[in-house]
């Protein structure tokens, strides 16, 4: 059985997130606590596979961190923060895996916290304006849309994995490209500004996307996404991290 604890000092917000992750994983046990229950002297017993640990400007996060190792000794720990970015000043153990903003969709949480579950680490907000981790453009011209006169010659191609992605899924190049800033949760302004399209064209390719996965939404075309194995630019789960040596 998968054990996940939930550490998040709202009463109101643990609840909303132990009901959000109920069913993320067959044959779970998902257990809230908050701050003041890993500060007890002995540890937790049983094998932790992942603790889901809330944290906020007011409290010292590497202290958190600690204490969860302490209280919990889990496989692996995913913050969950108030911020976009992960703090500088944070020092990660190898035990956290993964880092994901509060207001995130619940499906991209949920999408997360599979990844770690299956072995995997997912920073996807961490490095997303680096040149490792967004997808480059490829070399492909898009398919003709409705603004096409906006559309510009692509640079680069994608990489091997998001390629390999992209043809599993069903979608070009350009459609992943745009699923995967999607799933980071950006609004259609800002994916067309990564990808140097208009907005309309990027809107014509979310249409394509969601008829060829076969959803009507951003949150389903993420969770379609991921449970047939996609990682949308996360770092390959059971491969070398991108965020090792952090």
């Amino acid at each position: 059985m998968t054990i996940i604890k939930v550490v998040e000092p709202h009463a109101i917000l643990r609840l909303g997130l132990l009901q959000l992750i109920a069913n993320v994983v067959p044959d779970v046990k998902i257990e809230g606590a908050d701050y003041a229950a890993m500060s007890g002297a002995s540890r937790d017993p049983r094998d932790i596979d992942l603790v889901l640990l809330s944290i906020s400007p007011a409290e010292d996060t590497n202290h958190l961190i600690d204490a969860a190792l302490h209280a919990y000794a889990p496989r692996s720990i995913m913050l969950l923060s108030d911020h976009h970015q992960l703090p500088g000043s944070i020092a990660l153990p190898a035990a956290v895996c993964g880092y994901v903003p509060k207001n995130a969709d619940p499906e991209v949480l949920q999408a997360a916290i599979r990844l770690v579950l299956a072995g995997g680490t997912c920073f996807p907000l961490r490095k997303q304006i680096t040149p490792e981790q967004r997808v480059r453009p490829s070399k492909r011209p898009d398919t003709p849309g409705p603004d096409s006169k906006a559309q510009e010659p692509c640079q680069g191609k994608l990489s091997l994995q998001a390629h390999a992605e992209s043809e599993m899924l069903g979608l070009t190049p350009r459609q992943y490209e745009v699923l995967v800033l999607l799933a980071r949760g950006y609004p259609m302004k800002t994916v067309g500004r990564y990808l140097n399209i208009s907005v309309a064209t990027a809107k014509a390719h979310t249409e394509t996307l969601y008829q060829r996965l076969d959803v009507h939404n951003r949150n389903a075309a993420v969770y379609a996404a991921v449970s047939r194995g996609a990682k949308l630019g996360w770092t390959c789960i059971g491969g070398q991290s991108e965020t090792s040596g952090r």
